[in-house]
């Protein structure tokens, strides 16, 4: 009895520390919910949720990608643009400047050349007003004076030369000062022309900065949503990761727990004779019992009856007395109902505690619900640590009240076993159990 105490408490210390472990850990409210299969298929369902959330946010995340590529090669266009348009506008300032000093040049020419105009002119005056004044006796004493006929036309040409060469020079030098003036002119044009192209060019580069402005911005956001998109990806990525992860967690508890259960199923069916020996002895203590409290009922009754008492029949439970048991058993009881039949209707609960607290009336098995309980190879979840995680979080309602109304002695399977229905058991099926 004190090694079987000694077990049963060193069995409690693990249950404690697993589920210390568990809680720590943050597995607890995942594996405190529900059954491993049932855990199972929602972790399924939650990858695939996952796994459509991390395509959709690939693909948001390859659009923002491209957006941002498209944008980033549209500053590079106008950034192009932009230095094209300056060092045309550099080149236009280069020509505007060049072309002042070829109009400063053709000023200096003009003036110099007016200059010479007004000398010449002034000279050509001198000469025209001697030649009046003296008149005709000056220039005919000059011819008279001539000693021959060749000297005489001589000096005839000689004067018409002069007058023809002062004409002549005054006539060069106003066409000398047309043409400049007309070059000035030319000039003037050529630089509003340049000015006007300068103007437009600044304009474009005006207009061209203002979309690099802007074009940047949207570049920025765009980035910020690359990064955003990213982010999003990598934390759907990492919670399909720790989903898979705990997939795979479940998968091996899963094929753990249904090793379990093949285990027990074989040895059940290797031992059914036992079995049936433990339910006819089962049976027969129920029936020796019930046939006791009748004999005991008749034996007041009678002894009332001498004694001229009169007594209140019905008063006792038919359905049984009863197993009184402390706040620590009916937990004990109400998790295991929960992790083994949380998914199941309300009858299938009350069978899976007939069957614990049928076990506990057997002599084949432990006399508690502890002992019962944590019997080595009989309750999958004890094994796989479902059961201390489910101690540390509290059974829910329901299966507490399952627990209460089979410990008051509702009991409704006279069976000692049952195990997940695969067609594999002949018994008493309830939902997905067969109860044997």
């Amino acid at each position: 009895m004190k090694k079987r105490l000694h077990k049963l408490l060193s069995k409690i210390a693990w249950v404690c520390l697993l589920s210390a472990a568990f809680a720590v850990g943050g597995i607890l409210p995942v594996l405190a919910e529900k059954t491993t299969e049932q855990k199972l298929e929602q972790t399924n369902e939650t990858i695939g949720q996952l796994q459509e959330k991390s395509k959709e946010a690939k693909a948001k995340l390859d659009a923002a990608k491209k957006e941002e590529g498209t944008i980033s090669r549209k500053l590079e266009e106008l950034n192009a643009q932009l230095l094209e348009v300056r060092n045309e506008l550099e080149d236009v300032e280069a020509k505007i400047l060049k072309k002042n000093e070829e109009i400063e040049t053709a000023r200096q020419e003009a003036d110099q050349m007016e200059e010479t105009r007004v000398k010449s002119y002034e000279a050509m005056k001198v000469r025209i007003r001697f030649m009046y004044e003296n008149s005709d006796s000056s220039m005919l004493d000059s011819f008279l004076g001539a000693r021959s006929m060749s000297e005489f036309l001589n000096r005839i040409e000689y004067f018409s030369q002069v007058v023809a060469y002062d004409r002549q020079q005054l006539t060069n030098y106003e066409n000398l000062l047309t043409d400049i003036q007309e070059k000035q002119t030319a000039l003037a044009e050529q630089k509003a022309e340049l000015l006007t192209l300068k103007q437009q060019q600044e304009q474009q580069s005006q207009k061209l900065t203002a979309l690099v402005a802007d074009t940047r911005k949207q570049l920025e956001i765009a980035g910020v949503e690359t990064a955003e998109a990213k982010d999003a990806l990598n934390d759907l990525n990492q919670k399909l990761d720790a989903q898979e992860n705990y997939q795979a967690v479940l998968e091996a508890q899963l094929a753990y727990e249904e090793q379990l259960e093949a285990q027990k199923a074989a040895e059940d069916r290797a031992r059914m004779e036992e079995i049936k020996r433990q339910e006819e002895e089962l049976r027969k203590k129920r029936e020796e019992e019930a046939r006791r409290r009748a004999e005991e009922e008749e034996r007041r009754r009678q002894e009332a009856e001498a004694g001229g008492e009169t007594t209140d029949e019905g008063t006792e439970d038919e359905t049984g007395a009863g197993l009184a048991a402390t706040a620590e058993e009916l937990e004990l009881l109400a998790c295991i109902i929960q992790c083994e039949a949380e998914g199941e209707p309300y009858i299938g609960k009350l069978a899976v505690g007939s069957v614990v607290l049928n076990r506990v009336e057997s002599s084949s098995f432990p006399n508690t619900i502890m002992g019962v309980i944590y019997q080595d190879g009989q309750f999958s979840p004890v094994a796989s640590g479902r059961m201390a995680a489910r101690l540390a979080a509290g059974a829910n309602s329901e299966c507490r009240q399952a627990a209460q109304e089979v410990l008051n002695g509702n009991i409704t399977v006279p069976y000692l076993y049952f195990r997940r229905d695969n067609g594999t058991i002949d018994g008493y099926v309830i939902a997905h159990h067969v109860f044997y």
